[in-house]
Formats: C-alpha cells, structure tokens, sequence
C-alpha cells in the first residue's frame, strides 16, 4: 500500500472525532508516476537515487524551490520530503519545535532520510538524569536513534550553565549521554567541542576531564573544538593531560577546527586577557618522545601556552614542567604528520613556515599573521586565502598570482579600526590580482570610496569586473566614527542596487554583490553591552540575482541584519516616496529602516535618539511643550 500523509494517523482521526469543525484535508496518497507521453523523455523515467540527487541538488542551492517541486505530485512530495531532512537540527532551548520535528520524523517514517544530525542548545544545570524539558528531548532522540540508518555526521554542541551570583558566566559543554553513545554505528563521524570559560573554573576544568575521558579510545571522534580558558595553571595541565589521551587514542581524529587555551578574554574583561606570570609552570598537552595525534586534515590555533625548554639561570614561562627538548613549535613541526593537511587556520607564521615543505596536500589557509614568506614556499596551489590586510604579504600581488591556478576564493579584510593606506589594495594591485588569477570566483576586500571625487571607486570597481571568472564579490567600505563627516556618498539600499547593476552591465557572471559599510569588533559597545554609534550605523546588504528569464533579469536586494517583515517593509518604504515614510525613529526597529535608507544619522541626532529612548519622560514633556505653545500661539493669534 502506498504511504499516507501523517495527518489521517489515528491521532488525527481522534481530534477530528472531537471537534467536528476542523477541517479535514482530502486524502493524497503517494501514486507512481506515468509520463504523459510515454514517446517523449520525462522525469519519471529517471531512477528513483537520480531524482533524489536531484532534489538534493535543488534542496542546497534553493531550499524553497523544494517546497514548490514538493507541490507538484504525490510522487514527488514524498521524495521531497526525503530530502528535507537530510540535515535535523534539534535546539534543547527550543523543546517544543524539537518535540514536533521528531514526532513529525517518527510519524511519517523519515528517521532514515536523516544524513546529519546537530544537537545544540545551553540549560541550566542540565544532567542526564533530570527530569526536565531538554533530557525528554534527548530521551526520545536516544528511542529514535537505532532508526536513523543513514546517519553519517552527528553534531554535538550542547552547553551547562549555572546561575551563580557573579557577573561573569560559566558554562562547559554536556557530555554525550551514553544512551545516545551507544547505539552510534561506525559509519557516523562524531564532531563536538570542549568548552571551558572563565569563572568558575575548577568546576569547570572537571566537566571538561569528565567529558574528554568519555572521548578517550572513541572510534567515531571525527572533529573536536577546544575553548579553554584558566586561571590556574596547574588546573588547565590536568585538563589538557586528558585531552592529550584523546587526541593520543582517538584514530579517526582528522580535524581540530579550534585549539584555544588562554587566560580569559571578552567584554567583562574590557576586551584584555591576562597573560601568564613569570615563571609560571607549563599548561601544555606535553607530547614528547615522538608522540603525535593522526594524521590531522584541518587544523586552527588561536592562542596556545608553547612550552620551551629553560636552558638559562632563570626561569621563563612555560618551561617548568615541559617534558621536551627545546621549543614545543618546533617539535610538533618536525613530529606531527603534516602530509594529508588540508585547512589551517590562525597558525602564526613561525610554525606555519616551518610545517610549509610538509604540507602536500593544503588546500585553504585563513591567516593572522604576515604570510607572504609562508604562501612562496608552500608546496601546493590553495583553493582558498583569507588574510587580514594587502600589508600581510607585503603589499606584493605575486605571493598570490603564484597560486593563480586553483585559486577560487580570497578574502582580504579586517575591521575598519585596523585600516591604514597600506593595508587596502590599490587599483594597479587589482589589475595584477585579475591577470593573475583567472580561476578566482569569489573576491571580498576592503575598498575605499574615492576621496577627490567623493563618489563610488567606479575605477576600482572596472577592474573588478574584468575578472574572468568572477562570480561573488564582498565589498567593505568605511565607516568613520561618528566624530567626523561621515564618507560620501552614504551605503543605502538605493546605493547598493546601482552599485551592483553597474557591476553586472560589465560583466553578466556576477550573480551576487555583498556590501557592508565598516566591520564593528568586539571594542564597539559601551560597557555594559549598549552598542555604540559605529554598531547602530553600519549596514549590510546583500545583492543577487532572483529569477533569470531570458534578457530580463530580477534584481533582488536585502539586508541580512534585519528580519524578513523588516526586509520587507525595507522594500516597501524604497519603492515609495520619502514623504511616504513617516516617522522612522520610533524604536531599534526603526533606527536600522532610517540607516538602511537615508544612510547613518549624525552623531548628535544619534545621541538624542538614545537620550529620547534612555529619558522617555523628557521627550513626552518636550512634545507637551511643543504642542501647548502652537495651542497658545493658534488662540493669540489676531
């Protein structure tokens, strides 16, 4: 018998027995195909796995075009929905829509459609064993897991928090509970994090042994993030000691996206992190005598305590306690299997120049630091660069063009307080970047807007167009402060179209532009997490092509920082007059529709809307005033 839609189960025939008014829907039940000429090729007479690859394709690249194929036939609203759950995500935070995915999963009997599966979400003092929302979630997921035949990555990124009278967080990540380990198969890739931040740190520090001990000898471990952050050093060795048994006995361990194990930073530290004492004692994995984790396919370091061994009077940091020989960089380049090394991320140049000749096999790099020696002496062509500024390779186009092909995508950006005239590409750079690099698809840099003329770089913008090959460009223009005359002409919805009309006259490949005026770092709120002026007046937007038919080409234009109803009343209030817009600065909502069409409000104006918003009772008193001197003035009047 064919499957039935979910909504005639039993439940829905007991609800419709109950209430007699809710409507019931005519029964659709999934029938096999038959091509309306049986002379002509049509889509049903491809196999069942090529229309799914199909869909899979459609389901990536335009995931609502499968909601309108869905609508088109039993046949194919049954495959669609196949694809639909390729990828689960499940948010303990959000119990009741995790509820009703599984429920809806388990009903129609799409549990082994499931590819990968993402659990993420933070509860307060959350265990196995409590009886709350988020462990019922995870109870049922464990019942269901046996039926996700198809699994092949599972994603765990589920934090414990606690509330404690201090106005620093503390949060570790949850161990997996057994009953979900257990009945992993060995074809699905684990990939998960530790993470271990600021204050209550020995609690802290020994969730994360309990969960690294868990790890220890697992056969499925696939990707594993680090984020630890100490006081004590002596603390953070027990808990990197476990982690080193872990990368030490794990065999499938290919990926390390993030290894960061410093002394806390962020916004309750005014954005500085202590560093270490002199002297302090080594907080290191500690490898040693040739030990070495597998063979490692990606890996990212932020900030590391590199032990060195104390071969002087005095005591430096990081050397009491390390078990090697000289420095701790150097061993794991000279140790560690560098051969299947696919992606580094954030490595300083130091270590990266040394593991360079080793890398055979790296594909992408996303550096911090200066690169232009390291990218000369790589063995390989990348496929992706990502560097902060045009000065981390010395302002020289040739460390790039070497790479010119394979290379697909580069990025050269960084936020806007960095910025210095060496560090933005000229326009006789642009044009050694596009001889050199013919492949290159996607481009994002920072630009400058030209000065003399106070108008768009249309020079550098030319340029850009003659890439052969280029199909994505990301622009950052600046922004200023607030303090000073903000740069002309302003970043606007209207701005962003024309910008990328002017683009796609000169080539028809570019099918998306995204702009961003400034790029705020962490430093731009206000203590106590009010954002400041340069937060509430930079604006993206993002430009791509919606439908082409034929010649005639739709233009769609939108901004990722604000909801889809915002984005839709944006697009009302640009198609209308100014006159049209009434009264914008009304709430946060309001301020972002005013910056998105008129462009960033002055510093002053700015300040008094916060003011107004800060001290309503100020400005209902200042709009009594207004309105009881025009009453006066209208009655005196002769």
């Amino acid at each position: 018998m064919p499957p039935i839609r979910s909504y005639f189960s039993a439940l829905a025939r007991m609800r419709q027995h109950h209430n007699k008014d809710e409507p019931v829907p005519t029964r659709i039940t999934a029938r096999e195909p038959v091509p309306i000429d049986p002379e002509r090729p049509s889509l049903v007479q491809l196999p069942h796995h090529i229309v799914l690859r199909i869909l899979s394709f459609v389901q990536d690249s335009s995931p609502g075009d499968v909601c309108e194929i869905a609508a088109l036939s039993s046949n194919l609203y049954q495959m669609a929905r196949y694809v639909q759950y390729h990828t689960l995500y499940i948010d303990l935070d959000q119990s009741r829509l995790a509820r009703n995915h599984l429920n809806l999963l388990s009903r129609n009997l799409l549990f082994p459609a499931v590819r990968s599966l993402e659990v993420c979400g933070s509860k307060q003092n959350l265990q196995v064993h409590d009886e709350d929302e988020g462990n019922e979630i995870l109870t049922l997921l464990a019942k269901m897991f046996p039926n996700m035949t198809g699994l092949r990555d599972f994603h765990w990124q589920v934090k414990s928090k606690r509330n404690i009278p201090l106005p620093l967080k503390t949060e570790a990540t949850m161990p997996i509970p057994l009953s979900i380990m257990d009945h992993l198969s060995s074809r699905v890739r684990l990939h998960t994090s530790i993470t271990c931040e600021d204050t209550d740190n020995a609690v802290n520090q020994g969730e994360a042994r309990e969960f690294l001990s868990q790890l220890a000898h697992n056969q499925n471990l696939f990707s594993l993030s680090v984020q630890i952050s100490f006081f004590d050093e002596l603390e953070c060795r027990e808990t990197m000691r476990a982690l080193r048994q872990v990368l030490l006995s794990c065999p499938n361990l290919v990926s390390i996206p993030l290894l960061n194990v410093w002394y806390p930073c962020g916004p309750a530290y005014h954005g500085m992190a202590d560093g270490p004492s002199p002297g302090a004692p080594y907080c290191g994995l500690g490898l040693s005598d040739g030990e070495r984790p597998p063979p490692l396919e990606e890996l990212g370091i932020a900030r590391y305590p590199w032990g060195r061994e104390n071969i002087g009077p005095f005591r430096v940091i990081y050397s009491f306690g390390y078990p090697g020989k000289g420095n701790e960089k150097h061993y794991w380049a000279e140790t560690f299997d560098w051969s299947r090394l696919q992606r580094i991320n954030g490595i300083d140049s130091d270590l990266a120049i040394e593991m360079a000749p080793k890398m055979t096999h790296l594909k992408e790099v996303i550096m911090q630091f200066e690169c232009a020696t390291f990218l000369e002496e790589i063995p390989t062509a990348l496929k992706l660069l990502d560097i902060p500024s045009w000065s981390h390779v010395d302002c020289r186009p040739g460390p790039i063009t070497r790479h010119g092909a394979e290379l697909r995508k580069l990025k050269i950006h960084q936020v806007e307080q960095r910025w210095s005239t060496d560090s933005l590409v000229t326009d006789k750079d642009l044009v050694d970047l596009c001889n050199g690099l013919p492949h290159l698809q996607e481009l994002a840099i920072d630009i400058s807007r030209d000065r003399k003329a106070n108008d768009w770089p249309y020079s550098s913008l030319q340029i850009i167009a003659r890439f052969p090959s280029i199909q994505i460009v990301q622009l950052w223009f600046e922004l200023g402060t607030g303090h000073t005359t903000p740069p002309t002409p302003p970043l606007t919805i209207f701005a962003a179209r024309q910008l990328f009309e002017y683009l796609r006259e000169r080539n028809k490949n570019v099918r998306r532009l995204e702009l961003g005026s400034r790029a705020p770092s962490a430093a731009s709120y206000w203590l106590g997490g009010q954002p400041s002026w340069e937060v509430e007046n930079s604006m993206r937007f993002v430009c791509e092509i919606l439908i082409p038919d034929g010649n005639a080409v739709e233009v769609k234009v939108m901004c990722p920082d604000l909801t889809k109803e915002m984005n839709v009343e944006l697009g009302r209030l640009a198609a209308g007059n100014r006159d049209s817009r009434g009264e914008l600065l009304k709430d946060a909502a309001g301020l972002s529709l005013k910056v998105a069409l008129d462009g960033p409000l002055p510093l002053d104006e700015w300040t008094a809307w916060h003011n107004s918003r800060r001290y309503p009772q100020t400005s209902i008193f200042r709009r009594s005033a207004r309105s009881i001197r025009k009453h006066i003035l209208r009655t005196t009047k002769p």
